[in-house]
């Protein structure tokens, strides 16, 4: 289970608090303990001091038998062993010091080769008396370790006072004090003492516990600001209202909400500026850190590598170009040596496809810092040289055309004035050459539509652009279409997904343009099918697409649907797919298509999207 920072927080703090607690009452515990061996040893030294007083007071009333010198000590000491051993007070004082002290084991005088001259237990005299360390040592010990003595299993300890004459050793005054009886006479203080310790303890941890938790409720607050300016939602403040340190913190997030709102918006901005500016580059680029990992690709990189490159932003240049075409494993290659490439020519068989490969590898200071991959289709910028070229030469016949129009128009207008003065002037006699005046007058008139038509199509045309809505402008054009599709057997189908945008456009040419495409699509389905107009939403255009399943155009045919005057029907005027060529180029948009002989065609017209007028 995940903790919050609030929870972390106050169980740390209860936690130091506890510490502090437990160490007090680990230093009163340790305190007590050495205060009761403090007292210990008093109570050992003055027994110790009183017998030593009542031992010398006996030898004092003791006279050393006839005959024996006291300058012979080895018959002193005996004298005063057996004068001690006999002692009826000295005996009494023993008994006396043991059975009124609880923590007394012993009390005894022994010789200088420790044999027990006088016992607080008479059955043990004249037996030796084993060894025990002294009191002295334990009152050295540490605190941890005089508690486990004290606690420990039983033991005796020693206080002792030498006895001596003249400088001279006769024996020592030996108090034993048993940890046992030690701990039993300090288990009433330690019980208080332990009680004490843990209702401190556990009154301190609630209070700490309680008194954290309430310092520390803003910061549940400031969390979930936190969390949510981490998600992205900077509209919502930190509700926060004190004057306290926490307010500070508070405002000073809402502050820094704001700035990474408005930094958020701009980078939106810049996004969309970047991917409406990619999405009309031809050449695919490809931008790559020092380490080789991808960070930039352009949507026309698809075009080239596959659509699922773009997405493999942040890997290695190894697991980008991870196919075995010619174009990766060249790239791979470029990598590896981390040699720079100019321009090399790929042969795509799969796709129909020469690519121009260029790769940069940058440098600063002599360490690398990326490596910038550019990726272009020359067939693609033939075919853009071709139409440059195609409207060019349209542009300059159509100058010309425009002049040789005019010139013929003027003697047609002469020819047909002439005729009816002709018609006027031969009378009754007319009416045997009618038939050929009339169609001499047909003729002109065709002659003179031609010419219209040269005019109309060479004029400059004024489009006057605005935001229209795609459906109901191809609803318009399927009611046009309607007679030309009941006559073929032809289905109108208007599909797509979701509601299309609008497009920045003069919506009669656009409608002229669609027409014109609509009732090619008809009159090319005589046995009857379906046409339909789909759509689809790319970065700041709309592609329409208008399908039919009809006789489709031949290969050979198909670099000159565009030109004037070319068509294949009977009776068709060869303008029509021309002045929709004119309309999309005068709305800066672009037209293409693809055909299949008995399986229909497909035209692509991408126009500007409602907002490209911004």
């Amino acid at each position: 289970m995940r903790l919050s920072l609030k929870a972390k927080l106050t169980a740390l703090i209860t936690l130091l608090v506890l510490l502090v607690v437990v160490a007090s009452s680990a230093v009163y515990i340790s305190k007590l303990t050495r205060e009761a061996l403090s007292e210990a040893q008093d109570r050992g030294e003055f027994v110790a001091g009183e017998v030593y007083h009542q031992a010398y007071t006996a030898l004092a009333e003791s006279h050393m038998p006839a005959g024996e010198s006291p300058a012979d000590f080895e018959a002193l000491r005996l004298f005063v062993e057996q004068r001690l051993s006999s002692d009826s007070g000295l005996a009494s004082l023993i008994e006396s010091a043991v059975g009124y002290s609880a923590i007394l084991y012993y009390v005894t005088i022994t010789g200088t080769d420790g044999v027990i001259l006088v016992h607080n237990d008479p059955e043990k005299v004249n037996y030796p008396l084993l060894p025990a360390p002294r009191f002295s040592e334990l009152m050295q010990a540490g605190p941890f370790e005089q508690l486990r003595v004290v606690y420990g299993p039983p033991r005796v300890y020693e206080v002792t006072l030498p006895l001596e004459i003249s400088g001279r050793p006769l024996g020592d005054i030996r108090v034993g004090v048993s940890t046992l009886f030690l701990s039993h006479q300090l288990a009433p203080n330690m019980r208080a003492a332990l009680l004490l310790s843990l209702v401190a303890i556990i009154f301190a941890t609630l209070s700490a516990g309680a008194l954290s938790f309430r310092l520390l409720r803003p910061l549940a607050t400031i969390s979930a600001s936190v969390d949510r300016l981490a998600r992205g939602e900077f509209s919502v403040p930190v509700a926060l209202n004190r004057r306290d340190e926490w307010g500070i913190l508070s405002s000073k997030l809402n502050l820094l909400g704001e700035q990474m709102r408005g930094e958020k918006a701009a980078f939106v901005r810049l996004q969309e500026n970047l991917d409406q500016l990619f999405s009309k580059v031809s050449d695919g680029l490809m931008l790559f850190d020092q380490q080789d990992r991808l960070v930039l690709a352009t949507p026309a990189v698809g075009r080239f590598l596959g659509p699922g490159v773009t997405r493999l932003v942040h890997h290695p240049a190894q697991k980008v170009f991870f196919l075995d075409s010619p174009l990766h494993q060249l790239l791979r290659e470029t990598f590896q040596t981390r040699k720079s490439l100019l321009w090399k020519t790929v042969e795509l068989p799969e796709l129909s496809r020469r690519i121009a490969v260029n790769a940069q590898f940058v440098e600063e200071g002599g360490q690398r810092v990326g490596c910038l991959v550019t990726l272009r289709d020359t067939g693609s910028r033939a075919e853009i040289r071709d139409q440059i070229d195609s409207t060019t030469k349209l542009a300059a016949i159509g100058r010309l055309m425009s002049g040789v129009a005019h010139e013929v128009k003027n003697p047609l207008n002469a020819i047909v004035l002439q005729l009816e003065v002709l018609k006027a002037r031969l009378g009754d006699e007319g009416e045997r050459v009618q038939p050929q005046v009339d169609i001499l007058a047909a003729e002109i008139r065709r002659l003179d539509r031609v010419v219209e038509t040269f005019l109309d199509f060479t004029r400059p045309v004024e489009i006057h652009p605005v935001e229209a809505e795609v459906e109901p402008l191809v609803r318009e054009v399927f009611a046009l279409a309607e007679p030309q599709a009941c006559k073929n057997n032809v289905r109108l189908i208007f599909a797509g997904d979701g509601p299309p945008p609008p497009v920045y456009a003069d919506r009669d040419l656009l409608k002229q343009a669609l027409l014109n495409l609509v009732l090619n699509g008809c009159q090319a389905m005589p046995e009857g099918g379906d046409l339909k107009v789909t759509f689809r939403a790319m970065a700041g255009a709309v592609e329409l697409e208008i399908s039919d399943s009809g006789v489709g155009i031949p290969p050979q045919e198909e670099k000159k649907i565009f030109s004037l005057f070319y068509t294949t029907k009977p009776g068709g005027t060869g303008v029509g797919l021309a002045m929709v060529f004119r309309i999309v180029q005068l709305h800066n948009g672009t037209i293409d298509f693809t055909s299949e002989v008995n399986h229909g065609t497909t035209f692509r017209v991408t126009l500007p999207m409602g907002e490209a007028k911004g």
